[in-house]
């Protein structure tokens, strides 16, 4: 699972309102037993999307990837159906 906002949308919630739908479907409707995620270990506004939604961080790669010229490592999550546990609130649909 993935996302990228434009900065002008951060914090707004976006991200984890449409990863929370992608997971219901992926466990409903799928029916997957497991969604894994990364996000480079700089971006902990994107850990704490995946931490809110039940992620468990599993592990470091290190120097998988290069973001803007520079070398960055991710922090793994995943996230299994046992452990999902899907909002009993409607989702605000804009």
């Amino acid at each position: 699972m993935g996302y990228c906002l434009d900065d002008a949308a951060w914090g707004h919630g976006y991200a984890t309102e449409a990863a929370r739908v992608l997971l219901q479907w992926a466990f409903d409707t799928l029916e997957m037993n497991r969604v894994q995620a990364e996000t480079d270990t700089r971006n902990t506004a994107s850990a704490r999307v995946l931490e809110k939604l039940g992620f468990v961080r599993e592990g470091t790669l290190r120097e998988d990837c290069v973001v803007n010229g520079e070398v960055s490592d991710s922090w793994v999550y995943g996230l299994i159906r046992r452990e999902w546990q899907p909002s009993l609130e409607p989702f605000p649909f804009r």
